[in-house]
């Protein structure tokens, strides 16, 4: 997975006037085979820094409900280490995630299991009438394999749903809707999950599509490098 480079994603009113550059990589975790892989790793890297900085590191269990929206609970499954540290300036720290029991015994079957790992920038003492910028990364964890794409489409409400009938999740980044004759006639940029058996949903903003078969849905997501084209019933 691509590295990125983190600016200000959160800020509260402090001070200081020194702007973050700090990058994460990777952006989304996986533990594929638990017989061969009980940890994986993160990394945070300080660039251009002058400041240190002080992060902790805390995890949620990841679902979806019915309408798509995110649900977090508290995990105390997994171990973090460090669970809090200091980051100096222009230096690294490596994060080492797993789990303190088998995950077999914590998946549902053979539905990949699903965690959000958050790596929070604590705030520090500072002069006061000064704006202080936190950092705050909000990162997933998947457990288990990775199913093929297996997607359904249909119109509810003005509303096209994208139901995932893969035992594991798929992330969208780019959604057209093309007619028979290769017309694109909407588009979506929205980055989003649909977790394993679970759905998104694209507001259609008053498109009518009065027969789907007509229809083709083409797809950007984390699968594949390349754009997929899928019948919009199937």
């Amino acid at each position: 997975m691509k590295n990125i480079s983190m600016f200000l994603t959160t800020f509260i009113f402090f001070i200081s006037g020194v702007q973050a550059d700090v990058s994460i990589d990777p952006v989304q975790m996986y533990i594929l085979n638990d017989a061969k892989q009980k940890t994986t790793t993160l990394t945070l890297e300080s660039i251009n820094e002058t400041e240190k900085k002080l992060f902790e590191v805390k995890a949620f269990k990841w679902d979806q409900n019915k309408n798509g929206e995110d649900v977090l609970e508290p995990e105390d499954a997994l171990i973090i280490n460090p669970r809090s540290f200091i980051l100096q300036p222009n230096g690294k720290q490596v994060i080492r995630i797993g789990f303190n029991r088998p995950t077999q015994s914590i998946l549902a079957g053979k539905q990949e299991g699903t965690w959000r790992v958050l790596v929070e920038e604590i705030p520090q003492t500072v002069k006061e009438s000064s704006i202080t910028f936190l950092l705050n990364f909000n990162l997933p964890l998947f457990i288990g394999k990775q199913d093929d794409i297996k997607l359904k489409f249909n119109i509810e409400n003005d509303k096209l749903i994208v139901l995932n009938k893969a035992n594991s999740h798929i992330q969208i980044a780019n959604l057209k809707i093309i007619d028979s004759n290769k017309k694109e006639i909407f588009k979506s940029e929205t980055l989003g999950y649909a977790l394993a058996n679970k759905s998104l949903s694209y507001d259609l903003k008053g498109l009518k599509i009065q027969d789907p078969n007509n229809y083709y849905v083409k797809l950007q997501t984390d699968k594949s490098n390349e754009m997929i084209e899928l019948k919009f019933m199937e």
